[in-house]
């Protein structure tokens, strides 16, 4: 049967029967494998089997799929395959016996531990609206807004006021 060994950002590692047809990995609950991690799309991945092989594909996700290293879109996993969904590392396999307990370093990613954020360094968010990271700069614009729509109510009433007479 085949098994996905996800290591997690805590140290633990989970092992995952591949025991469908199709397996769809993702943050969702609807996921036949749910990843909870920020870089993990709703519906990041799927894996599934044709002919006794197994294949990966990205399901559009917005940090991307990995394989040994590699951005795909689809290809053929072998065993021992290092399978990267956003920055979750998995590691698939065939046999019965256990796979290999460590992944290799990969130097492109981030260390959980030194950053800030939980998203990747290349995080690129494709939302037409800006966040704001300090959670001051709305309040200031919207009391400057009600302070200038203020002043031309209070300057069109004294010129109202001023025309009647």
């Amino acid at each position: 049967m085949a098994k996905l060994q996800i290591f997690l950002a805590s140290g633990k590692e989970i092992i995952h029967d591949l025991s469908g047809d199709i397996t769809t990995i993702g943050r969702l609950p609807e996921n036949a494998l749910q990843i909870d991690d920020a870089s993990v799309s709703s519906s990041h991945a799927e894996i599934f089997a044709e002919e006794d092989r197994f294949f990966v594909r990205d399901l559009g996700s917005t940090n991307g799929t990995f394989v040994n290293g590699e951005k795909i879109e689809k290809t053929r996993l072998h065993e021992g395959d290092e399978v990267r969904f956003g920055t979750v590392l998995t590691r698939f396999g065939i046999s019965e016996a256990p796979v290999e307990k460590q992944p290799t370093e990969s130097p492109d990613l981030p260390t959980r531990e030194s950053t800030v954020s939980r998203r990747p360094d290349n995080f690129v968010s494709s939302s037409p609206i800006k966040r704001d990271t300090n959670g001051k700069a709305s309040g200031n614009a919207a009391l400057a807004l009600a302070a200038l729509v203020g002043l031309l109510a209070f300057g069109g009433a004294v010129y109202k006021i001023l025309q009647i007479q």
